[in-house]
């Protein structure tokens, strides 16, 4: 079991890619995106605020195809003009919310699958200590969706995903 923790995340202009992607492409759509970024760098904003992000808006699996969205936050003040230098991806604003989370490791192939079922069981048994009943946890695509955080500590190299550390984490309403 993983330690939960909480935080409040503040309103983002995001530049996104969304798409339904089936388990063997879900690596590869974020590998994708992470090149476009690569290719034409975006100013950084510090700290988690900043941090590229995947949303779950469905699970994938054999049987479900998602969708999944990639999202990168940028300066609200810069989001348009940059905008328009990414054709490919959407410019969005995600509202300020506060989310609980578990922090997981994050190797040179990204968060290994192994951690996502005890990350799940953790936020869960987390959010029957806090009495916090199923509906006020937003797991629905009308809501901010599931997500995972990548914060790196090295820096993108070839198609891999920077060493560092990231989290699991669940909007709450």
């Amino acid at each position: 079991m993983y330690e939960v923790a909480t935080r409040e995340m503040p309103e983002r202009s995001l530049l996104c890619l969304k798409r339904n992607v089936d388990e063997q492409g879900q690596w590869a759509f974020g590998k994708e995106f992470i090149a476009i970024l690569r290719e034409r760098p975006l100013p950084k904003i510090e700290g988690r605020e900043g941090a590229f992000f995947c949303i779950q808006w469905g699970w994938v699996s054999g049987d479900s195809d998602g969708p999944v969205e990639w999202c990168r936050p940028v300066p609200r003040a810069e989001a348009h003009a940059l905008a328009g230098q990414y054709p490919e991806l959407t410019l969005r604003t995600e509202p300020a919310h506060r989310e609980a989370f578990v922090a997981l490791p994050v190797g040179p192939d990204g968060i290994s699958a192994a951690h996502f079922h005890p990350a799940v069981e953790s936020l869960q048994a987390w959010k029957q200590e806090q009495g916090i009943e199923d509906d006020r946890l937003t797991l629905k695509p009308e809501d901010l969706g599931l997500r995972i955080t990548y914060l790196a500590t090295g820096s993108v190299t070839g198609t891999s995903v920077p060493d560092g550390y990231g989290d699991f984490a669940v909007p709450l309403a």
